[in-house]
């Protein structure tokens, strides 16, 4: 976990230097307007790339929430990731989406997946999900945040086991009510319900650990404020990427995908070695909605080996 703890929002501090009292009044104007220029003439670029980017129209035009959705839509296609970690088709799937906002994963995710599958957005920003989808805004780094994931996705069944035996009611082998029957009966019935929830415990049991891994697919498109610095925004990429594999090993079931976006640098070799001990199948996809110069590329991880990893020993590896 040494970049979580180390990289993550780690802001690097500017040196104090003296200056006489004009000097330092010169500087700040000049500073100033430089910055304005500077700003303005990038946000000039930004504006246009914008207007002339096709992917950034057509998500306007297909009522997109943003341009990403269709590297997701890429990575789908290549990959069949809404489909691969089931051996039915149709089965519903758990899908959680990291650093969600503004929803174009979940528009994919909800277009992708089948029927009544179920689809939750968590990011550190509040966000207004497509129709069908679910938020939550929370720390990925945070214990409670993993918490209440599991909650999400697991409440409905918990909620089917609690009412297992609501209706049960109780009856002889002749049809007649309780207290319809003789008392001796009523003993035999008590075993018989006793060995009842017996059988339902041990199918309960050993349901739990689908409580403990409710998701089928995690999708990261995480993305710290980029600062120009291409180190740091690799390293701090990297923090983020294993933000979202410490979620993979605790959430994700056997047999789950992973989908993690990162900034190419000397460390994602690393990366790789560790997403290699957790799955099956890792490889490295640049969408074609990826703009050429961008340093962004996407690791797709398919298969995850079991459901129990040891962290220790995954973030040893060197």
């Amino acid at each position: 976990m040494r970049y979580i703890i180390t990289h993550l929002f780690c802001v690097p501090q500017t040196p104090i230097t003296r200056y006489s009292r004009y000097s330092l009044k010169a500087t700040r104007l000049f500073s100033s307007t430089r910055t304005l220029t500077k700003s303005s003439s990038s946000s000039n670029r930004w504006t246009n790339r914008q207007a002339n980017d096709f992917y950034t129209r057509k998500a306007k035009h297909e009522n997109l929430k943003s341009r990403a959705a269709f590297k997701l839509l890429q990575i789908d296609e290549k990959f069949g990731i809404f489909s691969k970690c089931k051996s039915k088709r149709k089965m519903p799937l758990n899908v959680l989406d990291l650093g969600a906002a503004p929803g174009a994963w979940n528009q994919v995710a909800l277009e992708r997946c089948p029927a009544k599958s179920k689809i939750l957005g968590v990011d550190l920003l509040p966000y207004q999900p497509p129709s069908g989808a679910s938020a939550l805004q929370g720390n990925i780094l945070s214990k409670a945040t993993h918490e209440r994931i599991k909650d999400f996705f697991t409440l409905s069944a918990l909620e089917k086991n609690d009412q297992l035996f609501n209706d049960v009611e109780i009856l002889s082998k002749n049809g007649n009510k309780l207290e319809d029957i003789e008392y001796s009966s009523i003993v035999a019935k008590e075993v018989e319900m006793g060995q009842l929830m017996d059988d339902a415990k041990l199918k309960r049991d050993a349901n739990d650990i689908k409580f403990q891994y409710p998701v089928d697919v995690i999708l990261s498109d995480m993305m710290a404020n980029t600062s120009g610095l291409a180190f740091r925004d690799h390293m701090m990429s990297m923090d983020l990427c294993d933000a979202a594999l410490v979620t993979a090993v605790d959430l994700l079931k056997k047999d789950g995908s992973l989908v993690i976006k990162f900034f190419t640098g000397k460390e994602d070799n690393l990366l790789e070695k560790r997403l290699h001990r957790v799955f099956k199948n890792v490889e490295r996809f640049k969408p074609r909605a990826c703009r050429m110069e961008s340093k962004e590329c996407y690791f797709v991880c398919l298969g995850k080996r079991d459901y129990f990893v040891d962290k220790v020993h995954l973030f040893a590896i060197t």
